[in-house]
């Protein structure tokens, strides 16, 4: 039996249903005409399209999706609630795992959690990490959670996702249990300290060596920071080269100064006496603690092409200048400090973090089982 229709047009024919949508500033009635094959299938378009209104999936004739939606809750919410350098760890999530995949141009009313489970599925037969998809389904989890709450969606569709669980062999158990950083060892800070000496960077390299400080903390030092009368560094300024994404894709870097990157980095340091001499004998031509002989703070990426140059060719190539705090943790450990002593003075949010400094040591490890030795022999 044929279809009934009531409208023609380009030869083709349609039927057509006229529904009422809204009302007008005057009260008038705001109408749309749907079209389908048949009375069912205008019907059906007529209903989804008023449902869908209903909800706040379509503004005027567009239908929000994750590309449409997440993108402007994250340039005109999200960016005003973290600091620059978090909201750009958003943005390249949004842009490299969402944006790119299906899920993320339908409806959000379609959008179910098996739909979410099959985007990690697919990033995880791409080779992203298991951190990568528990990056993304924060970002998600978060934006789901402010659509619900503004009503776009009846239900947080992340709430009841499996993320997918490491999966570690032996031999990958075996390798995380080794040294999961670099630190430099006694013969090796000498070798470092010769090789900056003659250099402008040499009280850097010392200072970072004797406070466990980050590179931007320490470039971001300001003499109001530090405290000579109870000999201690108040660590409330961090010097970072960001990018600023505008909501076009648009990208600027620049260096900024800001506050460190949690509350518990910010910290207070005692000075050692060598560290205590070494600011004292400091110029003072800026608010910057190491400033240029023109006053301003030091480039973090001049730093960076200037450690690459001079370890070039050496035994200590390998090494960054973030293993210096890596050196000052070390150091401590083996010079008798405990486990909490180290935390405060890292500025770390757990202990659990620092016991990696416990297991990850070789020497000590071997001169701990030879301890034995005398008591085994016969």
């Amino acid at each position: 039996m044929a279809k009934k229709t009531n409208f023609k047009v380009n030869g083709k024919q349609y039927y057509r249903v006229t529904r009422t949508i809204g009302k007008r500033a005057d009260g008038t009635p705001i109408r749309k005409q749907f079209y389908g094959t048949g009375i069912n299938e205008a019907n059906k378009k007529a209903n989804e399209y008023i449902n869908n209104l209903k909800v706040g999936l379509i503004s005027g004739n567009q239908v929000y999706t994750i590309n449409i939606l997440l993108k402007k809750w994250l340039f005109n919410v999200k960016k005003n609630e973290v600091k620059i350098s978090s909201f750009e760890d958003y943005y390249r999530t949004y842009n490299n795992y969402i944006a790119p995949f299906l899920i993320s141009d339908l409806p959000l009313n379609e959008i179910k959690s098996l739909k979410i489970q099959e985007l990690y599925s697919e990033l995880i037969k791409k080779g992203y990490s298991t951190s990568v998809i528990r990056k993304t389904h924060k970002l998600l989890s978060q934006f789901f959670k402010y659509a619900e709450k503004e009503g776009y969606i009846v239900k947080n569709p992340c709430a009841t996702v499996t993320l997918p669980k490491n999966k570690q062999n032996v031999k990958n158990i075996l390798t995380s249990k080794k040294t999961r950083f670099n630190y430099f060892n006694e013969e090796e800070i000498k070798e470092l300290l010769e090789l900056f000496r003659k250099t402008r960077y040499y009280n850097i390299i010392v200072f970072a060596l004797g406070t466990g400080m980050r590179e931007g903390e320490i470039l971001g030092l300001q003499w109001n920071d530090l405290d000579f009368k109870n000999k201690e560094i108040n660590v409330i300024h961090n010097l970072s080269y960001v990018a600023e994404i505008e909501e076009d894709g648009t990208t600027k870097y620049k260096t900024i100064l800001q506050t460190p990157k949690s509350e518990n980095a910010i910290r207070i340091i005692p000075m050692s006496e060598l560290i205590f001499n070494l600011l004292n004998n400091l110029k003072r031509n800026s608010d910057y603690v190491f400033a240029t002989e023109k006053g301003t703070h030091y480039d973090l990426k001049w730093i960076q092409k200037r450690w690459r140059q001079l370890l070039k060719g050496t035994d200590l190539e390998n090494k960054r200048f973030h293993d210096l705090r890596h050196t000052f943790a070390t150091m401590l450990l083996l010079k008798g400090a405990n486990l909490i002593q180290i935390k405060e003075l890292m500025g770390h949010s757990s202990v659990k973090i620092t016991e990696i400094y416990l297991d990850v040591l070789p020497k000590t490890k071997s001169d701990t089982v030879n301890k034995l030795n005398d008591l085994l022999m016969c």
